[in-house]
């Protein structure tokens, strides 16, 4: 069977993905940029296409990648029919689908977006994750969270590790048609500086060295939202942490990050 280590964590998160309900049906889609040093040597060429879109920076890149229409719950079952190995060749401008399921999904332009977006700021990141945790998603249709201090501001006084795991907030995008370049883009601009982009009333896209640890931000994020909406679903509003609060938190681990 062809395996090694990111495929392994690329199933296996995809099966938490799945069990929590945050990835109904074939939503939500990830990737994670790959060593080609660590594949194995029997890999071929399965597809070879024009991309449609140029990315020359993530020339030569190799990606694992949800494949479209595939759901997350069948990735650990059939990798093979369910997640792809890509190749970025001729500047960025091709695909060349190495192993398992072709086409890429309809959000892989946005990933590479993001990527590209974050190469020179941020070459540390190789994983995108994007997922719909329903908490996170049902904060955006509240009146009175469409401000993003008023989200964020939310987000972090619920639970004392949101300030530690995500210590710089989240962004929220406007809205936008799911899988345009123009979404993608958006969130790659936004992603050079923080580490998570809450799309309204659709999902999240959270950015790291590895699938991991863009789960470990989604995770926390969706278990302070989950609290601020079950407090608020008792008629009362949360009494949250206070600044003095979250700070001694951030000091004593040494975090920094927007204080506001």
């Amino acid at each position: 069977m062809f395996e090694f280590p990111p495929l392994r964590q690329f199933m296996r998160v995809s099966q938490i993905l799945a069990n929590r309900l945050w990835a109904e049906a074939n939503a939500g889609n990830m990737s994670m940029r790959v060593d080609p040093s660590e594949l194995p040597e029997y890999i071929s060429i399965c597809e070879d296409v024009k991309f449609g879109y140029s990315f020359p920076v993530l020339n030569g890149d190799w990606y694992l990648v949800t494949a479209t229409k595939s759901r997350a719950r069948d990735m650990e079952r059939i990798p093979s029919h369910t997640i792809g190995l890509v190749e970025l060749t001729e500047m960025g401008g091709r695909i060349v689908c190495r192993w398992g399921a072709y086409p890429p999904t309809s959000e892989f332009p946005a990933h590479m977006s993001i990527y590209s977006a974050c190469r020179e700021s941020r070459p540390e990141i190789r994983a995108v994750l994007h997922t719909h945790p329903p908490n996170l998603i049902a904060m955006t249709h509240l009146p009175d969270m469409q401000e993003l201090h008023k989200i964020n501001l939310a987000l972090k006084s619920m639970h004392p590790e949101v300030p530690i795991l995500v210590p710089d907030g989240v962004a929220c995008l406007e809205f936008q048609v799911p899988g345009s370049m123009e979404l993608g883009t958006a969130t790659g601009e936004v992603l050079t500086k923080i580490r998570v982009a809450i799309w309204p009333m659709h999902g999240v896209v959270s950015i790291a060295e590895d699938l991991d640890k863009a789960l470990d931000q989604v995770e926390i994020l969706e278990k302070a939202a989950m609290i601020y909406m079950l407090v608020r679903s008792t008629g009362q509003n949360p009494v949250g942490l206070s600044t003095k609060q979250i700070m001694e938190s951030r000091e004593f681990w040494g975090v920094t990050g927007d204080s506001d």
